[in-house]
């Protein structure tokens, strides 16, 4: 039969299943219509799927062909090959051709389709990469069962997205490669664009390995300053940012972080506002990748300093702590953190472990006068928290590679931290095409 005969065919068949089943059961539900009729488009397009991998024929053009080796290839035989897609499996031949003298093989059909050497299309590989960067492997074997009903099991998907996330990789440090030898562009002409601001955030989060050590995962992130809008009162939400991770090396970071910066379109006339929690390696590389930047100390970090000291004068809870707490907390909001610092001076503290907290308190508040204008910093409607990033730390990292007893191999948290990253950056079209075949079948009805 040729494929339209095989639909018709299909569709009377399903039809006198239909009017069996509602003869057994005359009050059948929406939701048993809904899968009746899934079921029923599933296999017309698995038939059409298997028709037009027929039309594409074998890959056979002659039984000679040449090897990369300077060789000939010789043809063996058609070799069938059976794929597991998100319409079902599907069955089809391809010519097999080997060379005797370097022992390379290929199936010139799967090159002409793009066709992995995975056991699964395109499509299942794109679903088992989105899948994977958002759940556990066996989450995601169950979520994929039931969505598509392609069956793989979580070392299977493990395997593909930890495969897929070594090529996000491969592509970041391709993106370095390329942005280490830039600079920032420099718009030239009568018509100047106008400044942007973009905000940049980093921060640091520990992943647990399978030899029982914790390593930093660092995280950077970049958005301009209009995609952050007020939804309401107090609350902030990102319209827009891009998001970078490197577990471990801060100068692998730096590189990524950078190539992140050229990829959002951050230029030289740009304004650059960098905030961090104080610790060295982010001052640093602010240093070194912003040395114009204006920097701003994370205002809770800050805050903790000072309820610090007033848990060491007094007890943590008490009224006296709180009140004083507050008050210093009112001042630094307002850009006075000299008169804070002369404040925790003159407190008269005990000896010993209370005098060594504020010590610390006065020399962190101190070394970073200059990062905490917050009044002024509030006035130009800029962010003081570096809420944004680690917000990114919890849903890159966190909840995705720090779940309940997970252990990870160096080379296994970097495919996924990768995957995950190029997932939530909207990039994953890079990694897995999206088909751009789009039919009106308002046109056909």
């Amino acid at each position: 039969m040729n494929l339209i005969e095989q639909i018709i065919s299909t569709i009377e068949h399903w039809q006198k299943h239909l009017l069996t089943a509602s003869e057994q059961n005359p009050t059948t539900s929406i939701a048993d219509m809904e899968q009746a009729a899934q079921s029923l488009g599933l296999r017309i397009a698995q038939l059409a799927l298997s028709h037009v991998l027929q039309q594409s024929g074998t890959g056979y053009d002659r039984s000679i062909r040449s090897c990369p080796c300077a060789g000939k290839q010789r043809f063996e035989r058609l070799s069938p090959r059976t794929l597991r897609t998100l319409i079902g499996e599907v069955t089809y031949k391809r010519a097999y051709y080997r060379c005797r003298s370097c022992g390379a093989s290929c199936f010139p059909l799967d090159d002409q389709i793009h066709q992995s050497q995975r056991e699964i299309s395109p499509g299942v590989e794109r679903a088992v990469a989105l899948l994977s960067a958002h759940l556990s492997f066996v989450e995601a074997e169950r979520v994929l069962s039931e969505l598509t009903g392609v069956s793989l099991s979580a070392r299977q998907i493990q395997t593909v997205a930890e495969s897929i996330g070594a090529e996000a990789e491969q592509l970041s440090k391709q993106d370095e490669q390329r942005a280490a030898s830039q600079g920032l562009v420099e718009r030239s002409g009568p018509y100047q664009p106008e400044m942007k601001t973009y905000i940049v955030e980093m921060d640091g989060v520990q992943v647990g390995l399978q030899d029982g050590s914790w390593q930093e995962v660092k995280c950077g992130i970049i958005y301009e300053l209009s995609q952050r809008v007020e939804i309401s009162e107090g609350r902030w939400e990102l319209l827009n940012r891009q998001r970078c991770v490197v577990r471990g090396d801060v100068i692998a970071f730096r590189a990524r972080l950078w190539a992140l910066c050229l990829r959002a379109g951050l230029r030289r006339q740009d304004r650059v506002i960098v905030i961090g929690d104080g610790a060295q390696w982010i001052d640093q590389t602010a240093q070194l990748l912003f040395p114009k930047a204006v920097r701003i100390l994370d205002y809770y970090h800050a805050s903790e300093r000072i309820w610090a000291v007033a848990f060491a004068r007094w007890s943590e809870g008490s009224p006296q702590a709180r009140q004083w707490a507050m008050a210093r907390l009112s001042q630094l909001k307002d850009g006075e953190v000299v008169a804070v610092i002369g404040s925790i001076k003159r407190l008269r503290m005990k000896a010993g472990e209370a005098e060594s907290v504020r010590s610390a308190a006065v020399s962190y508040l101190t070394n970073r006068v200059e990062q905490m204008n917050y009044g002024e910093y509030q006035k130009q409607r800029l962010p003081i928290g570096s809420g944004a990033v680690e917000s990114s730390c919890k849903q890159l990292v966190t909840a995705r590679c720090k779940q309940a007893g997970m252990r990870w191999s160096e080379a296994g948290v970097d495919a996924i931290l990768a995957l995950r990253c190029f997932v939530v950056n909207e990039r994953l079209d890079e990694l897995c095409r999206k088909p751009s075949i789009n039919i009106e079948w308002a046109q056909a009805a």
